[in-house]
C-alpha cells in the first residue's frame, strides 16, 4: 500500500511554488521594438491608476499603509500616487513607469497641481507616437522635433485665451472647481483671496473639530521663534509678550555676556527708547537676567526672541526680511562682533510686536514703500525662477509675510484620514488660486486645450515628421476632457462635438452633463498650471520616442535572498 504523504509536506510544496525564491538579476541590454512597447507598458501601468482622479468627480486611489494597523491613504493627487510607487515588474516596464513618475513629480513640485491632467496628455502622445514610428519607419528624432515646434504653438495659443481673474465670486467659483465640489471651502477661499490678496500669507493647518474655521491676524509672524525666557511673558494666562511702539535690534548674535548689550541698553535709554525687542540667535542665562533687572527696575522694558531656528540660509533671509519690515539694520553675527557700532538710527521699529514660546509676529512695520517694494519685487523674481517645491513655498511664506497680511485656516473632519485630504486638497487649492490670480485662467475642463486644436490644423506642412506630430498632438488635447467626461460618467464623443462647435468661451460642466459658459459657471483652470502640463508631458514623451536602447544592471548580491 502507497504511504500517505504528509499534509504538512504538501502545504510546505504549494506555498514554495507560490513563492519561489528570488533569482539573481543579470546585465541586460533591450533594443527596438522591445524598448517602446516596455516604455509603454510601464507608462500605461501609472497613468491608469491616476486617469480616475482628473475632473471635478473623481474617484480615490487607496494604499494600503505599510503597517495593517494604520489605516489606508486616500489619495487623488496624481503625483503622490506616483511617488507611493517605487517599483513595478518586469524590469524593462519600470523604466516606462519610472519616466512618468519623474514627469509627474516635476508638475507637483513646480506647480503643484495639473498632474493628472500632464499624465493623460503624456500618455496619449506616447502611444500614438510609438504607433506611428512602428508603421512608418520614420526618424523618432524628426517627429520630436515637430513636437516641441507643435508645443509653442499650443502654448502661445493657451496664452491669447487667459483673462485674469479678481472679485470674490469668481475666486469662489474658481476655488468650486479646484475643491472638487467642497462649496464650504470654496466660499471659505474666496473670502480670504478677497480680503488679503494673492500674496497674503495663508497657513493651513488641521484640527480636531468638525468643519472649517479661519483667523484673520494682524500683520505677520515667523514661526519656530518666540520669547527666550519666561521671564519676558506679560500675559501668564496666554504666555505671551507684547509690546506697543516697539523698537527692535536685529541681529543673529549668540549673547553671551551681558556687557554686550551694555552700550546698546544705555544708547536707547538716552534716546528715550521705551520698549526695545532684542533678536538673537541665543542669549546666556547672564544676559537674560541683566534684561530681566532692568524690566524690574522700569528703566527700560525689553523682551529677548530668537531668531527662527531654521537653515543658516533661510535665517539670513528671515532677519533681512524683518530689517525691511521694520526699517531696521540687521547685525549679521558673520560681520559683527559686538554691538560697538550700533547707533539707535539702527534699529526697526513696529507698531506692536508680540512674542509666544515658538512665534514671533510684528503689526505695521515701519518701513519705506520703496524698501518694501523693491524686496516684494526680489521676491517675485525669484519665485518665477524656482523650480524645487521647497524654495517656493519658502518665498511665498517670504512673501505673504512681507504682505502683512495672514490668515490661518483650520480644516477638520471626522476621520483622520478624510481631514488629511481635505487638508491637502485646500493646500492645493490655495497654491493654483495664486497662480491664477497672478497670471490669469483659461477656461477649464479641457476646452482651452480643445481650442488649440484649431492652431494646429491651421499649420503648413513642411514634412510628414511635422505633420504626423500636429495629427498626434491634435488628439492628444481632446484626452483631458475624454477622461473627465469618462469619469463622471458620461460618453465623451458626442461632448467633444459639441465642444469642438462652440466658441471659445464654452465648455464641459462634468456635474451637470451640460455645454455651458465657463465664465459663468467659473469652470476655469489657472494658465500657469495647464502651461506646464503641456510643456512637461510634450518634453516627457519626446524623450521616452527617443529612446531605443535600455541597459540593465546587474541587481547588487546583498538585495538577492540566500
Amino acid at each position: 500500500m502507497t504511504p500517505r504523504p504528509d499534509l504538512r509536506d504538501a502545504r510546505h510544496n504549494c506555498k514554495a511554488r507560490r513563492h519561489p525564491l528570488p533569482r539573481p538579476r543579470r546585465p541586460a541590454v533591450t533594443l527596438q521594438p522591445q524598448t517602446h512597447q516596455d516604455i509603454l507598458r510601464g507608462t500605461n501601468a501609472i497613468v491608469d491608476v491616476i486617469r480616475p482622479t482628473l475632473g471635478p468627480l473623481p474617484r480615490h486611489v487607496m494604499v494600503e499603509a505599510q503597517r495593517r494597523a494604520d489605516a489606508p491613504e486616500f489619495l487623488d493627487n496624481g503625483a503622490l500616487i506616483a511617488r507611493r510607487i517605487i517599483e513595478i515588474s518586469p524590469r524593462g516596464r519600470d523604466v516606462g513607469a519610472m519616466l512618468i513618475r519623474h514627469a509627474l513629480w516635476q508638475m507637483h513640485t513646480t506647480v503643484g497641481d495639473g498632474s493628472a491632467t500632464m499624465a493623460v496628455l503624456y500618455q496619449s502622445i506616447l502611444r500614438d507616437g510609438i504607433t506611428y514610428l512602428a508603421q512608418s519607419g520614420s526618424s523618432a528624432m524628426l517627429l520630436r522635433a515637430g513636437l516641441e515646434k507643435a508645443m509653442r504653438l499650443v502654448l502661445d495659443c493657451l496664452h491669447q485665451q487667459a483673462a485674469p481673474l479678481a472679485g470674490r465670486l469668481a475666486i469662489t467659483n474658481v476655488a468650486a472647481g479646484m475643491c472638487q465640489g467642497d462649496s464650504a471651502l470654496a466660499q471659505v477661499l474666496g473670502e480670504i483671496f478677497d480680503r488679503i490678496g494673492p500674496d497674503g500669507l495663508i497657513v493651513v493647518e488641521g484640527w480636531q473639530k468638525m468643519g472649517l474655521e479661519r483667523e484673520y491676524i494682524e500683520g505677520t509672524y515667523w514661526k519656530l521663534s518666540g520669547w527666550l525666557s519666561r521671564l519676558f511673558v506679560t500675559d501668564p494666562h496666554k504666555q505671551s509678550a507684547v509690546f506697543e511702539d516697539a523698537a527692535l535690534l536685529i541681529s543673529d548674535m549668540d549673547i553671551q555676556e551681558p556687557a554686550l548689550l551694555v552700550p546698546v541698553l544705555a544708547n536707547c535709554i538716552r534716546a528715550g527708547v521705551k520698549r526695545l525687542i532684542i533678536l538673537a540667535k541665543d542669549m546666556s542665562e547672564r544676559a537674560v537676567g541683566l534684561l530681566a533687572h532692568n524690566n524690574k527696575l522700569r528703566t527700560i522694558q525689553t523682551l529677548a526672541v530668537r531668531t527662527p531656528r531654521v537653515t543658516e540660509m533661510d535665517r539670513v533671509a528671515a532677519i533681512e526680511d524683518i530689517a525691511v519690515l521694520t526699517g531696521g539694520k540687521p547685525f549679521y553675527s558673520a560681520a559683527y562682533a559686538t554691538f560697538d557700532e550700533f547707533r539707535v538710527e539702527d534699529l526697526g521699529h513696529a507698531r506692536r510686536a508680540w512674542a509666544m514660546q515658538s512665534l514671533f509676529g510684528i503689526y505695521e512695520g515701519r518701513s519705506t514703500p520703496e524698501q518694501l517694494h523693491t524686496r516684494i519685487a526680489q521676491i517675485r523674481g525669484m519665485l518665477r525662477c524656482a523650480d524645487d517645491a521647497r524654495a517656493r513655498s519658502n518665498l511665498q511664506t517670504r512673501l505673504g509675510q512681507l504682505s502683512g497680511s495672514t490668515t490661518i485656516l483650520r480644516i477638520g473632519a471626522i476621520h483622520e484620514a478624510e481631514r488629511d485630504a481635505r487638508k491637502a486638497m485646500a493646500e492645493r487649492a490655495v497654491s493654483n488660486l495664486r497662480g491664477a490670480l497672478a497670471g490669469g485662467v483659461v477656461p477649464g475642463g479641457g476646452a482651452a486645450l480643445i481650442h488649440a486644436q484649431s492652431v494646429l490644423r491651421r499649420q503648413p506642412i513642411n514634412s510628414e515628421a511635422d505633420a504626423a506630430a500636429y495629427r498626434i498632438l491634435t488628439r492628444a488635447m481632446e484626452e483631458p476632457m475624454r477622461v473627465i467626461a469618462t469619469n463622471a460618467g458620461y460618453a465623451p464623443e458626442a461632448i467633444l462635438a459639441d465642444v469642438k462647435a462652440a466658441p471659445l468661451a464654452i465648455g464641459f460642466d462634468a456635474h451637470t452633463g451640460q455645454i455651458v459658459d465657463v465664465n459663468r459657471t467659473g469652470i476655469l483652470d489657472p494658465l500657469n498650471v495647464l502651461q506646464k502640463a503641456v510643456e512637461i508631458a510634450i518634453s516627457g514623451a519626446a524623450m521616452a520616442l527617443t529612446t531605443d536602447v535600455i541597459f540593465h544592471h546587474r541587481e547588487p548580491k546583498e538585495s538577492v535572498e540566500p
